[in-house]
């Protein structure tokens, strides 16, 4: 038998007032263990992309620059020098 929200609202309606934030904190728990998991699961194309930008950046270190000179150059973009 499949469990319908009908169902678990007549559930919740029988239980006590003070029953009512367990019954909450178990649903927050579940939400959190879902998406935990969820957020996880790196897809196989941004794994691909990961790789191909660490080997790009073996093979050209020269491409970085460091945080104050991409923050000069930004704020040289924003003032239009």
């Amino acid at each position: 038998m499949e469990i319908t929200i009908k169902d678990i609202e007549s559930n919740l309606e029988t239980l006590p007032k003070e029953f009512l934030y367990e019954v909450n904190d178990f649903i927050d728990f579940l939400k959190y263990k879902y998406f935990k998991e969820k957020q996880s699961e790196v897809p196989e194309w941004q794994k691909d992309e990961v790789r191909k930008r660490v080997k790009y950046s073996q093979d050209h270190p020269e491409s970085f620059v460091s945080e104050s000179e991409m923050d000069e150059y930004l704020n040289n973009l924003e003032s239009g020098d």
